[in-house]
């Protein structure tokens, strides 16, 4: 699971283009002492509240990505306070493996952070910030970084690599499918 920081200058707010569907800013991945994060900031071509209340949906995951096979809320134990258990389908190639994190995500107005609990997931540490930011005619900029080490079996060799190139294409998909969904008409909506 994923959370948003960030802040955009006004200037560039006010002279900004019409928006166009899902704009990368910035995608890097890296791997430094056993961490493996990857930072994306990307503009989304849909409206802040309802790219808000996507990522809030956190049942919701495995629709935004194949690879998250199971999302439930275990706990709200605080306001502004969920508790997650997440199952995703990590490959190296024809391995794969069922990777289960349970995270503490700190909800506040258009951010998450979410921290792993290393004695209930397979990861030594885990943590996952995501901001969102009103970017230009009502679409939404999304600051997001992923600190990941695992507690499994990283293959050594080219391991490093495919580990870091899954967290860059999932994380794209996973985005892909939030302005998707955040774009899609709600019920209540009256028809275009």
């Amino acid at each position: 699971m994923q959370i948003l920081p960030g802040g955009f200058a006004l200037a560039v707010l006010l002279s900004a283009s019409p928006a166009h569907a899902f704009t990368i800013e910035r995608s890097e991945a890296r791997y430094v002492e056993k961490h493996f994060t990857y930072e994306l900031v990307v503009t989304l071509d849909a409206p802040i509240e309802r790219v808000n209340e996507v990522l809030r949906n956190y049942a919701d995951y495995p629709s935004l990505n194949e690879r998250i096979l199971e999302a439930k809320v275990l706990d709200r134990p605080a306001p502004g306070e969920v508790m997650i258990e997440t199952t995703v389908e990590v490959c190296f190639g024809w391995l794969c493996r069922d990777v289960n994190r349970v995270e503490r995500v700190q909800e506040a107005e258009y951010s998450l952070v979410a921290i792993a609990d290393p004695t209930r997931s397979d990861v030594k540490f885990s943590e996952t910030r995501s901001q969102l930011m009103p970017a230009h005619q009502g679409a939404t900029r999304v600051q997001y970084v992923t600190n990941v080490v695992p507690g499994f079996w990283v293959p050594p060799l080219g391991g490093r690599r495919m580990m870091l190139k899954m967290l860059e294409t999932e994380t794209r998909h996973l985005f892909m499918s939030v302005e998707r969904k955040a774009k899609q008409s709600q019920p209540d909506d009256p028809p275009p």
